[in-house]
């Protein structure tokens, strides 16, 4: 018994430390462009219905900004994982308790952002400013 937790004991940092930190590629930095289609906010007394706006999200190194209207926000984000067809990022806004999940898709240039509830679902495209 004791061998077995000794064993333990030492393997467990190496596993530990074999995992690889995965970033996001240069090509998928830049500033991506969308609409959050409009949605409904449950006030309580009243069901307030806010219209739909134009979404900007910028990806760079380390930091990522997201304009909606006339509000934008910074932060950083965190490559969670990297799937076959696209990359999961953690992105911690700076004043928000939550997080938000972007998904970088490895084709057709292109995110999702999965927003705080009750925002629903964006998808963005890659933006060139001209």
């Amino acid at each position: 018994m004791r061998k077995m937790l000794l064993f333990l004991l030492l393997i467990t940092p190496l596993v530990a430390l074999s995992q690889k930190k995965v970033e996001l590629k240069k090509r998928y930095f830049g500033t991506y462009k969308g609409t959050v289609p409009a949605y409904n906010v449950d006030a309580g007394d009243e069901i307030i219905r806010v219209s739909e706006s134009l979404i900007y999200i910028t990806l760079a190194k380390d930091e990522i900004s997201v304009a909606v209207g006339n509000n934008k926000l910074y932060g950083t984000y965190e490559v969670m994982f990297e799937a076959k067809s696209y990359y999961l990022l953690d992105a911690n806004i700076v004043g928000q308790l939550a997080t938000e999940r972007i998904m970088v898709y490895k084709r057709g240039r292109k995110i999702a952002r999965d927003g705080m509830y009750p925002q629903p679902v964006t998808e963005l495209k890659k933006y060139r400013s001209k």
